[in-house]
């Protein structure tokens, strides 16, 4: 699967880890830094298909100062093009040039931020461009990834020390930052709230494959949830609220593929591991293996994903996708919604795999 408001999100968001298919949305905006950094930025293929692929960049600072605005760019050599995004401002017709948005303006030591994007390509594999500019410091790096593996190359040894310690666990995030770059918490009272989710400052996305190269960014307005006092989530989505920009296709949605008035909602509910909030310190952010039940359209079943779970401050959480969760149509009985949406509108074919990205803020109770 893009979305953030007013300046809660600025505050939220100042070390917002990722995002995989979602939101479009761009502007062109860079502040100039008054203290030198360094960052690494990854070119990252996700997916890949005959015409058509999903890649991230993801921009580490690596350095021991906040980055404060960012920009990057990169140029491919053959036949691929972006034709859609999310989290960046992107300008340009190749080359390209992504900046950051509002709430994503800032990166933390020891901290980092994706955006992400769909493109064109012809019958080769996607291309790895090199990416350069004002948030890439005096390194860059580039990795395809192949099912679950991710190849990576750094021409910096700190920064690929740096970059192994916060994947591998909450504790090793920690040391690896500096002592300023985190305000510690010891709040009983925060460990033990229960939280609310703040819809506002939130964002569920999903995207759609039609005819086999368009591709669309959707998302739901309405949803509800909370993490109880014994860390187990839950998300309610209002499925009538689906939003795709075209008043009759949401209305053939619902009728056609929801089928609302039987399924109005669906429901996912986690339980988080147990120490997870009360062992995060402000401005930390830890990457997690979830397993989550998902009933929709009258039939429960199982997603397993990595989310990325941060402190935003003593009374607020962000937990977000990593990367992009490939629902399919078959395993909740939608195949046939899908195809009935297909000759409503009379076209060749719609994907019934759909890539659905997720930004959940959680205020305590």
């Amino acid at each position: 699967m893009n979305n953030f408001k007013t300046s809660a999100i600025s505050h939220r968001m100042r070390e917002v880890v990722t995002r995989s298919l979602g939101a479009v949305g761009f502007s062109l905006a860079i502040s100039t830094l008054s203290i030198p950094t360094f960052a690494a930025c990854q070119y990252v293929i996700q997916d890949q298909w005959g015409s058509g692929f999903n890649a991230k960049i993801k921009v580490t600072n690596d350095g021991t100062n906040p980055i404060n605005g960012w920009a990057v760019n990169w140029q491919y050599s053959g036949d691929n093009r972006i034709t859609n995004s999310y989290n960046a401002a992107l300008t340009g017709t190749n080359p390209y040039t992504a900046t950051n948005l509002n709430w994503n303006s800032t990166i933390q030591p020891g901290q980092y931020i994706e955006f992400g994007f769909q493109g064109s390509k012809g019958a080769a594999s996607a291309e790895i461009p090199v990416v350069a500019g004002t948030a890439c410091g005096s390194t860059t790096s580039s990795s395809s990834r192949s099912s679950s593996s991710v190849a990576t190359s750094s021409s910096s040894s700190s920064i690929s020390s740096s970059r192994s310690s916060i994947s591998s666990s909450p504790s090793s995030i920690s040391s690896s930052r500096s002592s300023s770059s985190v305000t510690t918490s010891s709040s009983s009272s925060v460990a033990t709230a229960a939280w609310n989710l703040n819809t506002t400052d939130s964002s569920l996305n999903f995207v759609s494959t039609k005819n086999s190269h368009v591709v669309e960014v959707h998302n739901f307005t309405t949803f509800s949830g909370n993490i109880s006092t014994s860390g187990v989530a839950t998300l309610i989505i209002d499925l009538s609220s689906v939003n795709t920009g075209v008043t009759l296709r949401d209305q053939r949605m619902r009728d056609l593929l929801f089928e609302t008035a039987t399924y109005p909602t669906a429901t996912v509910s986690v339980t988080l591991p147990s120490t997870l909030l009360s062992s995060l310190s402000v401005g930390q952010t830890a990457p997690t293996d979830i397993t989550a039940s998902l009933s929709l359209h009258g039939v429960t079943g199982t997603i397993t994903t990595k989310v990325s779970v941060q402190r935003l401050s003593n009374s607020r959480i962000i937990v977000q996708s990593i990367a992009p969760i490939l629902m399919k149509a078959g395993d909740y009985s939608l195949t046939t919604g899908v195809e009935a949406l297909r000759a409503a509108v009379g076209i060749a074919s719609i994907s019934t795999a759909v890539p659905v990205d997720f930004a959940l803020v959680f205020d305590a109770r």
